[in-house]
Protein backbone atom coordinates (compact mmCIF):
# COMPACT_ATOMS: atom_id res chain seq x y z
CA UNK A 1 0.00 0.00 0.00
CA UNK A 2 2.85 2.46 1.00
CA UNK A 3 4.68 1.61 -2.12
CA UNK A 4 1.20 2.33 -4.13
CA UNK A 5 0.98 5.36 -2.51
CA UNK A 6 4.78 6.32 -3.17
CA UNK A 7 3.98 6.15 -7.06
CA UNK A 8 0.82 7.79 -7.16
CA UNK A 9 2.19 11.08 -5.18
CA UNK A 10 5.41 10.68 -7.89
CA UNK A 11 3.32 10.71 -10.70
CA UNK A 12 1.35 13.74 -9.56
CA UNK A 13 4.37 15.31 -8.89
CA UNK A 14 5.63 15.03 -11.91
CA UNK A 15 2.59 15.73 -13.77
CA UNK A 16 2.66 19.00 -11.79
CA UNK A 17 6.04 19.51 -12.43
CA UNK A 18 5.08 19.03 -16.41
CA UNK A 19 2.43 21.58 -16.17
CA UNK A 20 4.21 24.14 -14.63
CA UNK A 21 7.04 23.93 -17.14
CA UNK A 22 4.74 24.52 -19.87
CA UNK A 23 2.50 27.10 -18.34
CA UNK A 24 6.07 28.59 -18.20
CA UNK A 25 6.65 27.32 -21.63
CA UNK A 26 3.79 29.31 -22.66
CA UNK A 27 5.06 32.21 -21.34
CA UNK A 28 8.01 32.43 -22.63
CA UNK A 29 6.47 32.29 -26.21
CA UNK A 30 4.06 35.22 -25.74
CA UNK A 31 5.64 37.46 -28.32
CA UNK A 32 7.78 40.13 -26.58
CA UNK A 33 6.46 43.62 -28.28
CA UNK A 34 8.80 46.81 -29.59
CA UNK A 35 7.06 49.58 -30.57
CA UNK A 36 9.07 52.21 -32.62
CA UNK A 37 7.36 55.57 -33.18
CA UNK A 38 8.77 58.97 -35.27
CA UNK A 39 7.57 61.98 -34.77
CA UNK A 40 6.28 64.01 -38.00
CA UNK A 41 7.18 61.61 -40.67
CA UNK A 42 5.05 61.35 -43.71
CA UNK A 43 4.71 57.54 -45.63
CA UNK A 44 6.91 59.00 -48.36
CA UNK A 45 10.03 59.61 -46.27
CA UNK A 46 12.14 56.56 -45.81
CA UNK A 47 14.93 55.25 -48.32
CA UNK A 48 12.09 52.59 -48.82
CA UNK A 49 9.66 54.47 -50.84
CA UNK A 50 12.98 55.91 -52.91
CA UNK A 51 13.35 59.21 -51.11
CA UNK A 52 16.41 60.52 -52.55
CA UNK A 53 19.29 62.10 -50.32
CA UNK A 54 17.12 59.99 -47.16
CA UNK A 55 18.97 56.77 -45.32
CA UNK A 56 16.67 54.60 -43.25
CA UNK A 57 18.65 51.15 -43.39
CA UNK A 58 16.78 49.93 -40.27
CA UNK A 59 13.65 50.81 -41.22
CA UNK A 60 14.21 49.05 -44.57
CA UNK A 61 15.79 46.28 -42.64
CA UNK A 62 12.04 45.68 -40.63
CA UNK A 63 10.50 45.76 -43.84
CA UNK A 64 12.45 43.25 -46.02
CA UNK A 65 12.52 40.73 -42.72
CA UNK A 66 8.58 41.91 -42.36
CA UNK A 67 5.43 43.42 -44.16
CA UNK A 68 5.40 47.11 -45.69
CA UNK A 69 2.08 48.38 -45.32
CA UNK A 70 0.84 50.68 -48.22
CA UNK A 71 -1.80 51.77 -46.92
CA UNK A 72 -1.76 52.87 -43.14
CA UNK A 73 -3.75 55.88 -41.65
CA UNK A 74 -3.21 57.51 -38.60
CA UNK A 75 -6.72 58.64 -36.84
CA UNK A 76 -5.47 62.52 -36.87
CA UNK A 77 -2.75 64.33 -37.50
CA UNK A 78 -1.70 65.85 -34.75
CA UNK A 79 0.76 63.98 -31.82
CA UNK A 80 -0.77 63.38 -28.48
CA UNK A 81 -4.06 62.48 -30.07
CA UNK A 82 -2.94 59.80 -32.58
CA UNK A 83 -0.81 58.29 -29.69
CA UNK A 84 -3.73 58.47 -27.42
CA UNK A 85 -5.87 56.72 -30.32
CA UNK A 86 -3.01 54.05 -30.81
CA UNK A 87 -3.20 53.52 -27.19
CA UNK A 88 -6.62 52.91 -26.66
CA UNK A 89 -7.78 51.33 -30.19
CA UNK A 90 -10.42 54.27 -30.36
CA UNK A 91 -11.20 57.17 -32.97
CA UNK A 92 -10.32 60.53 -31.32
CA UNK A 93 -13.77 61.56 -31.13
CA UNK A 94 -14.67 58.69 -28.92
CA UNK A 95 -11.76 60.23 -26.43
CA UNK A 96 -12.99 63.54 -25.30
CA UNK A 97 -10.03 65.45 -24.11
CA UNK A 98 -7.45 62.85 -25.37
CA UNK A 99 -8.79 63.82 -28.54
CA UNK A 100 -6.87 67.08 -28.85
CA UNK A 101 -3.13 68.34 -28.44
CA UNK A 102 -2.30 69.84 -24.73
CA UNK A 103 -5.62 67.59 -23.77
CA UNK A 104 -6.02 64.94 -21.48
CA UNK A 105 -6.83 61.27 -21.56
CA UNK A 106 -9.28 60.23 -19.00
CA UNK A 107 -8.53 57.37 -17.10
CA UNK A 108 -11.58 55.68 -17.91
CA UNK A 109 -9.72 54.91 -21.02
CA UNK A 110 -7.71 51.94 -21.11
CA UNK A 111 -4.35 51.32 -22.98
CA UNK A 112 -3.18 48.66 -24.16
CA UNK A 113 0.17 49.15 -22.73
CA UNK A 114 -1.99 48.81 -18.96
CA UNK A 115 -3.50 45.57 -20.00
CA UNK A 116 -0.48 44.23 -21.11
CA UNK A 117 1.41 45.21 -18.05
CA UNK A 118 -1.70 43.69 -16.08
CA UNK A 119 -1.09 40.27 -18.24
CA UNK A 120 2.46 39.16 -17.82
CA UNK A 121 4.57 41.53 -19.34
CA UNK A 122 7.20 43.83 -18.52
CA UNK A 123 6.73 47.48 -19.88
CA UNK A 124 8.98 50.46 -20.64
CA UNK A 125 9.24 53.42 -22.47
CA UNK A 126 11.94 55.47 -23.90
CA UNK A 127 11.37 59.24 -25.62
CA UNK A 128 8.29 60.47 -25.86
CA UNK A 129 5.20 58.86 -24.71
CA UNK A 130 1.49 60.14 -24.64
CA UNK A 131 2.04 63.93 -24.63
CA UNK A 132 1.72 66.73 -24.71
CA UNK A 133 -0.66 66.81 -22.19
CA UNK A 134 -2.15 68.12 -19.09
CA UNK A 135 1.26 67.52 -16.71
CA UNK A 136 -0.89 68.38 -13.33
CA UNK A 137 -1.99 64.73 -13.58
CA UNK A 138 0.41 62.34 -13.53
CA UNK A 139 -1.30 59.39 -15.40
CA UNK A 140 -1.65 62.30 -18.61
CA UNK A 141 2.02 61.99 -18.95
CA UNK A 142 2.40 58.70 -18.34
CA UNK A 143 -0.34 55.71 -19.10
CA UNK A 144 1.82 53.98 -21.48
CA UNK A 145 4.52 52.00 -19.27
CA UNK A 146 7.70 53.44 -16.79
CA UNK A 147 9.83 55.89 -18.24
CA UNK A 148 13.22 55.19 -19.25
CA UNK A 149 14.77 58.42 -20.38
CA UNK A 150 17.50 58.47 -17.18
CA UNK A 151 20.50 57.85 -20.08
CA UNK A 152 22.15 60.87 -22.07
CA UNK A 153 24.59 61.71 -24.38
CA UNK A 154 25.58 63.89 -26.90
CA UNK A 155 23.42 64.81 -29.82
CA UNK A 156 23.29 66.61 -32.60
CA UNK A 157 22.28 70.69 -32.13
CA UNK A 158 18.71 70.27 -31.67
CA UNK A 159 17.89 66.66 -31.43
CA UNK A 160 17.14 65.18 -27.97
CA UNK A 161 20.00 63.69 -25.65
CA UNK A 162 17.83 61.10 -24.47
CA UNK A 163 20.17 58.23 -25.60
CA UNK A 164 17.05 56.08 -26.71
CA UNK A 165 18.94 52.80 -27.35
CA UNK A 166 20.89 52.42 -24.28
CA UNK A 167 17.97 53.69 -22.05
CA UNK A 168 16.02 50.47 -23.67
CA UNK A 169 19.33 48.23 -22.95
CA UNK A 170 18.80 49.42 -19.27
CA UNK A 171 15.02 48.01 -19.80
CA UNK A 172 16.49 44.77 -20.80
CA UNK A 173 18.79 44.62 -18.22
CA UNK A 174 16.05 45.54 -15.54
CA UNK A 175 12.90 43.16 -16.43
CA UNK A 176 12.05 40.15 -14.73
CA UNK A 177 13.78 37.29 -16.96
CA UNK A 178 11.47 35.12 -17.92
CA UNK A 179 8.77 37.79 -18.69
CA UNK A 180 7.71 38.70 -22.48
CA UNK A 181 7.83 42.76 -22.70
CA UNK A 182 6.48 45.55 -24.31
CA UNK A 183 8.97 48.68 -24.79
CA UNK A 184 7.73 51.65 -27.22
CA UNK A 185 10.48 53.64 -28.64
CA UNK A 186 8.58 57.46 -29.07
CA UNK A 187 11.83 59.41 -30.98
CA UNK A 188 11.51 63.05 -30.50
CA UNK A 189 12.78 63.34 -33.95
CA UNK A 190 11.65 64.41 -36.73
CA UNK A 191 9.85 66.87 -34.98
CA UNK A 192 10.86 71.06 -35.17
CA UNK A 193 12.91 72.74 -34.98
CA UNK A 194 15.87 71.95 -36.94
CA UNK A 195 19.03 73.06 -36.89
CA UNK A 196 19.35 74.77 -39.92
CA UNK A 197 21.56 73.90 -42.93
CA UNK A 198 22.52 70.57 -41.22
CA UNK A 199 21.03 68.23 -43.88
CA UNK A 200 23.37 69.83 -46.28
CA UNK A 201 26.20 69.52 -43.68
CA UNK A 202 25.65 65.94 -43.83
CA UNK A 203 26.18 65.83 -46.93
CA UNK A 204 22.62 65.62 -48.64
CA UNK A 205 22.96 67.05 -52.31
CA UNK A 206 20.08 70.05 -51.98
CA UNK A 207 19.52 69.56 -55.69
CA UNK A 208 18.18 66.17 -55.74
CA UNK A 209 15.76 66.87 -52.71
CA UNK A 210 12.40 66.03 -54.05
CA UNK A 211 9.50 68.88 -53.30
CA UNK A 212 6.38 67.18 -52.50
CA UNK A 213 3.64 69.39 -55.30
CA UNK A 214 2.02 71.35 -52.63
CA UNK A 215 4.70 73.53 -51.82
CA UNK A 216 7.46 75.60 -54.01
CA UNK A 217 9.98 74.15 -55.10
CA UNK A 218 13.15 76.19 -54.39
CA UNK A 219 16.30 76.15 -52.54
CA UNK A 220 15.11 77.55 -48.84
CA UNK A 221 12.35 74.34 -49.09
CA UNK A 222 14.59 71.72 -50.38
CA UNK A 223 17.01 72.48 -47.05
CA UNK A 224 14.13 72.39 -44.66
CA UNK A 225 13.14 68.73 -46.43
CA UNK A 226 16.91 67.84 -45.60
CA UNK A 227 17.26 68.92 -42.44
CA UNK A 228 14.20 66.95 -41.53
CA UNK A 229 15.53 63.95 -43.19
CA UNK A 230 18.37 64.44 -41.00
CA UNK A 231 16.56 63.90 -38.48
CA UNK A 232 14.55 61.13 -39.44
CA UNK A 233 17.75 59.33 -39.68
CA UNK A 234 19.08 59.81 -36.00
CA UNK A 235 15.65 58.02 -35.29
CA UNK A 236 16.56 55.25 -37.80
CA UNK A 237 20.10 55.17 -35.91
CA UNK A 238 18.85 54.13 -32.61
CA UNK A 239 16.48 51.59 -34.08
CA UNK A 240 19.10 49.83 -35.55
CA UNK A 241 20.88 49.78 -32.15
CA UNK A 242 17.60 48.66 -30.22
CA UNK A 243 17.74 45.53 -33.02
CA UNK A 244 21.37 44.78 -32.58
CA UNK A 245 20.57 44.81 -28.88
CA UNK A 246 17.56 41.94 -29.37
CA UNK A 247 19.84 39.94 -31.23
CA UNK A 248 22.64 40.34 -29.06
CA UNK A 249 19.82 39.30 -26.43
CA UNK A 250 18.73 36.33 -28.27
CA UNK A 251 14.75 38.22 -28.07
CA UNK A 252 14.59 39.11 -31.60
CA UNK A 253 13.31 36.72 -33.30
CA UNK A 254 10.18 36.55 -30.53
CA UNK A 255 9.89 39.90 -30.59
CA UNK A 256 7.44 41.87 -33.10
CA UNK A 257 9.22 44.97 -34.25
CA UNK A 258 6.87 47.94 -35.52
CA UNK A 259 8.32 51.14 -36.83
CA UNK A 260 5.72 53.95 -37.60
CA UNK A 261 5.33 57.55 -37.09
CA UNK A 262 2.70 59.56 -35.47
CA UNK A 263 1.74 62.03 -38.07
CA UNK A 264 2.83 63.66 -40.75
CA UNK A 265 5.91 66.15 -41.87
CA UNK A 266 5.32 69.55 -39.69
CA UNK A 267 5.34 71.13 -42.90
CA UNK A 268 2.21 73.47 -44.58
CA UNK A 269 -0.30 71.41 -45.81
CA UNK A 270 0.93 68.26 -44.06
CA UNK A 271 0.73 67.65 -40.00
CA UNK A 272 -2.31 69.15 -38.95
CA UNK A 273 -4.57 68.22 -41.80
CA UNK A 274 -6.42 65.53 -43.32
CA UNK A 275 -4.67 65.26 -46.40
CA UNK A 276 -2.06 62.38 -46.91
CA UNK A 277 0.89 63.75 -45.99
CA UNK A 278 -0.56 64.47 -42.57
CA UNK A 279 -2.09 60.99 -42.03
CA UNK A 280 -0.72 58.55 -44.76
CA UNK A 281 1.89 56.93 -41.85
CA UNK A 282 5.01 54.52 -42.47
CA UNK A 283 4.74 51.74 -41.39
CA UNK A 284 7.07 48.10 -41.36
CA UNK A 285 6.10 45.13 -39.34
CA UNK A 286 8.35 42.06 -38.51
CA UNK A 287 8.40 39.07 -36.47
CA UNK A 288 11.10 36.35 -36.49
CA UNK A 289 10.20 33.55 -39.11
CA UNK A 290 6.09 33.79 -38.13
CA UNK A 291 6.09 36.35 -41.06
CA UNK A 292 7.54 36.07 -44.65
CA UNK A 293 10.02 38.98 -45.42
CA UNK A 294 9.44 41.33 -48.29
CA UNK A 295 5.33 41.42 -48.20
CA UNK A 296 4.01 44.58 -49.88
CA UNK A 297 0.14 44.83 -48.08
CA UNK A 298 -2.30 46.90 -49.45
CA UNK A 299 -4.96 46.75 -46.91
CA UNK A 300 -5.85 49.82 -45.15
CA UNK A 301 -4.82 50.36 -42.00
CA UNK A 302 -5.87 52.60 -39.03
CA UNK A 303 -4.02 53.25 -36.13
CA UNK A 304 -7.01 52.23 -33.95
CA UNK A 305 -6.07 48.92 -35.52
CA UNK A 306 -2.72 48.26 -33.44
CA UNK A 307 -4.33 47.64 -29.72
CA UNK A 308 -6.59 44.87 -30.56
CA UNK A 309 -3.80 43.53 -32.96
CA UNK A 310 -1.38 43.25 -30.20
CA UNK A 311 -3.89 42.00 -27.25
CA UNK A 312 -4.74 39.59 -29.72
CA UNK A 313 -0.99 38.29 -30.31
CA UNK A 314 -0.63 38.80 -26.60
CA UNK A 315 -2.98 36.49 -25.88
CA UNK A 316 -5.16 39.03 -24.36
CA UNK A 317 -9.48 39.33 -24.63
CA UNK A 318 -9.76 42.43 -26.51
CA UNK A 319 -12.52 45.06 -25.03
CA UNK A 320 -15.97 45.92 -26.69
CA UNK A 321 -15.16 49.46 -25.70
CA UNK A 322 -11.84 49.20 -28.52
CA UNK A 323 -13.58 50.17 -32.25
CA UNK A 324 -10.66 49.16 -34.21
CA UNK A 325 -9.82 45.63 -35.69
CA UNK A 326 -7.36 43.47 -35.24
CA UNK A 327 -5.18 42.87 -38.20
CA UNK A 328 -3.15 39.81 -36.98
CA UNK A 329 -4.88 37.60 -39.50
CA UNK A 330 -3.86 39.56 -42.34
CA UNK A 331 -0.10 40.01 -40.56
CA UNK A 332 0.66 36.24 -40.51
CA UNK A 333 -0.93 35.79 -43.96
CA UNK A 334 2.46 35.51 -45.75
CA UNK A 335 0.88 37.16 -48.76
CA UNK A 336 1.30 40.38 -50.53
CA UNK A 337 -1.54 42.51 -52.18
CA UNK A 338 -4.87 43.00 -50.61
CA UNK A 339 -5.50 40.32 -48.08
CA UNK A 340 -8.70 41.05 -46.75
CA UNK A 341 -11.26 42.69 -49.24
CA UNK A 342 -13.45 44.31 -46.02
CA UNK A 343 -9.91 46.58 -45.34
CA UNK A 344 -10.80 49.16 -48.44
CA UNK A 345 -11.05 52.30 -46.27
CA UNK A 346 -9.78 54.10 -43.32
CA UNK A 347 -11.42 57.17 -41.65
CA UNK A 348 -9.33 60.14 -39.94
CA UNK A 349 -10.25 63.16 -38.13
CA UNK A 350 -9.34 66.67 -36.56
CA UNK A 351 -10.49 68.49 -34.24
CA UNK A 352 -8.35 70.95 -32.02
CA UNK A 353 -4.43 70.90 -33.08
CA UNK A 354 -3.02 74.29 -31.54
CA UNK A 355 -4.88 77.20 -29.60
CA UNK A 356 -4.81 79.36 -33.07
CA UNK A 357 -8.63 80.52 -33.15
CA UNK A 358 -10.00 83.00 -30.96
CA UNK A 359 -11.67 81.12 -28.10
CA UNK A 360 -9.45 78.14 -29.08
CA UNK A 361 -12.15 76.55 -31.63
CA UNK A 362 -11.52 73.67 -33.17
CA UNK A 363 -11.42 73.11 -36.91
CA UNK A 364 -13.25 69.92 -37.27
CA UNK A 365 -12.61 67.48 -40.38
CA UNK A 366 -14.00 64.23 -40.46
CA UNK A 367 -12.85 61.91 -43.74
CA UNK A 368 -12.60 58.97 -45.70
CA UNK A 369 -9.71 57.08 -47.80
CA UNK A 370 -11.61 54.59 -49.55
CA UNK A 371 -9.75 52.81 -52.50
CA UNK A 372 -7.90 55.22 -54.70
CA UNK A 373 -10.42 58.29 -53.30
CA UNK A 374 -10.43 61.04 -49.85
CA UNK A 375 -13.78 62.65 -49.00
CA UNK A 376 -13.44 65.02 -46.63
CA UNK A 377 -15.79 67.60 -44.94
CA UNK A 378 -14.72 70.30 -43.11
CA UNK A 379 -17.68 70.94 -40.88
CA UNK A 380 -16.43 74.40 -40.18
CA UNK A 381 -15.43 76.32 -43.38
CA UNK A 382 -15.70 79.81 -42.51
CA UNK A 383 -13.20 79.39 -39.92
CA UNK A 384 -9.59 79.31 -41.01
CA UNK A 385 -8.28 76.00 -41.54
CA UNK A 386 -4.37 76.05 -40.39
CA UNK A 387 -5.49 79.28 -37.61
CA UNK A 388 -6.43 83.07 -37.74
CA UNK A 389 -3.75 85.23 -39.60
CA UNK A 390 -3.87 87.91 -36.85
CA UNK A 391 -4.29 85.69 -33.95
CA UNK A 392 -0.93 84.36 -32.18
CA UNK A 393 -1.15 80.75 -30.80
CA UNK A 394 0.56 80.71 -27.68
CA UNK A 395 2.76 77.46 -29.39
CA UNK A 396 3.26 78.07 -33.08
CA UNK A 397 2.16 82.03 -33.76
CA UNK A 398 -0.24 82.87 -36.46
CA UNK A 399 -1.61 80.27 -38.51
CA UNK A 400 -0.97 77.88 -35.50
CA UNK A 401 -1.89 74.65 -37.07
CA UNK A 402 1.24 74.70 -39.13
CA UNK A 403 4.31 74.11 -37.27
CA UNK A 404 6.69 77.35 -37.02
CA UNK A 405 9.73 77.24 -39.72
CA UNK A 406 11.49 78.28 -42.68
CA UNK A 407 8.48 76.85 -45.05
CA UNK A 408 5.87 78.41 -43.53
CA UNK A 409 7.69 81.83 -43.43
CA UNK A 410 8.29 81.78 -46.61
CA UNK A 411 4.93 81.06 -47.92
CA UNK A 412 3.58 84.11 -44.92
CA UNK A 413 6.12 86.27 -46.06
CA UNK A 414 5.46 85.84 -50.21
CA UNK A 415 1.70 84.87 -50.17
CA UNK A 416 0.82 87.31 -52.62
CA UNK A 417 3.92 86.95 -55.50
CA UNK A 418 2.66 85.71 -58.40
CA UNK A 419 4.45 82.65 -58.62
CA UNK A 420 3.71 81.68 -54.42
CA UNK A 421 0.14 82.65 -54.65
CA UNK A 422 -1.29 79.13 -55.76
CA UNK A 423 1.14 77.24 -52.73
CA UNK A 424 -0.30 80.36 -49.81
CA UNK A 425 -3.31 79.57 -50.68
CA UNK A 426 -3.24 75.91 -50.71
CA UNK A 427 -2.00 76.09 -46.92
CA UNK A 428 -3.80 79.62 -45.75
CA UNK A 429 -6.40 80.35 -46.69
CA UNK A 430 -10.31 79.04 -46.17
CA UNK A 431 -11.17 75.35 -47.69
CA UNK A 432 -14.60 74.47 -48.77
CA UNK A 433 -16.99 72.39 -47.00
CA UNK A 434 -16.28 69.56 -48.81
CA UNK A 435 -13.27 68.00 -50.43
CA UNK A 436 -13.28 65.06 -53.05
CA UNK A 437 -9.41 64.09 -54.55
CA UNK A 438 -8.53 60.80 -56.59
CA UNK A 439 -5.45 59.95 -54.58
CA UNK A 440 -4.04 58.03 -56.82
CA UNK A 441 -3.96 60.16 -60.15
CA UNK A 442 -3.49 63.70 -57.19
CA UNK A 443 -1.17 62.43 -54.60
CA UNK A 444 -0.87 65.88 -53.54
CA UNK A 445 -4.95 66.92 -53.30
CA UNK A 446 -4.49 69.51 -55.59
CA UNK A 447 -7.53 69.18 -57.73
CA UNK A 448 -10.77 68.73 -55.63
CA UNK A 449 -13.44 67.40 -57.56
CA UNK A 450 -16.70 67.84 -55.50
CA UNK A 451 -18.15 70.36 -57.36
CA UNK A 452 -17.63 68.75 -60.66
CA UNK A 453 -21.31 67.00 -61.67
CA UNK A 454 -19.19 63.68 -62.66
CA UNK A 455 -18.42 62.63 -59.29
CA UNK A 456 -21.95 63.84 -57.21
CA UNK A 457 -22.95 60.13 -56.78
CA UNK A 458 -19.63 58.97 -55.41
CA UNK A 459 -20.01 62.06 -52.74
CA UNK A 460 -23.22 60.43 -51.76
CA UNK A 461 -21.75 57.37 -51.64
CA UNK A 462 -18.65 58.47 -49.36
CA UNK A 463 -20.46 60.24 -47.03
CA UNK A 464 -23.16 58.04 -46.48
CA UNK A 465 -20.36 55.86 -45.86
CA UNK A 466 -18.11 58.07 -43.74
CA UNK A 467 -21.77 59.37 -41.63
CA UNK A 468 -22.66 55.85 -40.89
CA UNK A 469 -19.12 55.00 -39.50
CA UNK A 470 -19.39 57.95 -37.33
CA UNK A 471 -23.31 57.20 -36.41
CA UNK A 472 -22.03 53.52 -35.26
CA UNK A 473 -18.95 55.11 -33.46
CA UNK A 474 -21.03 57.86 -31.42
CA UNK A 475 -19.43 61.10 -32.71
CA UNK A 476 -20.96 63.92 -31.16
CA UNK A 477 -20.36 65.75 -34.54
CA UNK A 478 -23.37 63.68 -35.79
CA UNK A 479 -26.06 65.29 -33.04
CA UNK A 480 -24.97 68.86 -33.97
CA UNK A 481 -22.81 68.59 -30.59
CA UNK A 482 -18.92 69.92 -30.14
CA UNK A 483 -18.21 69.16 -26.76
CA UNK A 484 -14.35 69.67 -28.08
CA UNK A 485 -15.39 73.76 -27.66
CA UNK A 486 -15.37 73.39 -23.92
CA UNK A 487 -11.94 71.15 -22.90
CA UNK A 488 -9.36 73.43 -21.46
CA UNK A 489 -5.91 73.50 -23.28
CA UNK A 490 -2.84 72.41 -21.35
CA UNK A 491 -0.26 74.38 -22.53
CA UNK A 492 3.21 75.61 -20.30
CA UNK A 493 2.74 79.23 -19.17
CA UNK A 494 -0.85 79.52 -21.39
CA UNK A 495 -2.74 82.52 -19.43
CA UNK A 496 -5.02 81.08 -17.13
CA UNK A 497 -7.47 82.86 -18.79
CA UNK A 498 -7.10 80.54 -21.29
CA UNK A 499 -7.86 77.51 -19.61
CA UNK A 500 -11.53 78.17 -18.76
CA UNK A 501 -14.15 76.49 -20.89
CA UNK A 502 -15.12 78.75 -23.36
CA UNK A 503 -18.67 79.52 -21.51
CA UNK A 504 -17.16 80.93 -18.76
CA UNK A 505 -14.61 83.13 -20.88
CA UNK A 506 -17.82 84.35 -22.63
Amino acid sequence: MMTYFNKQTTLVILLLLISGCFAKAATQQKPNILFCIADDQSFAHTSNQGAAELNTPNFDRVAKSGIIFNNAYTNVSSCAPSRASILTGRNIWELEEGGLLFGALPKKYTTFSTLLSQNGYSTGHSGKGYMPANKNEPYQTRPLAPEFNHIKMDAPKNMSNKDYAENFNAFLSSKEEDKPFFFWFGSHEAHRGYDAGSGARAGKDISKIEVPGFLPDNELIRNDIADYYNEIEWFDSHLGRMIKALEEAGELENTIIIVTADNGMPFPRAKGTCYDYGTHMPLAICWGNKIKGGNHVDDFISFTDFAPTLLEAAGIAVSEDITGNSFLEVLLSNKSGQIDPKRDRVFTALERHTYCRPGGAPYPIRTIRKGDWLYMINFEPDRWPSGNPDFASPHQGFYGDIDAGPSREYLIVNKDQASVKFYADLSLEKRPKVELYNVKKDPFQLHNLASDKTYADLCIELKTDLFAHLKKTNDPRMQGESPWDNYPYFFDGFEKEHLKPVKERQ
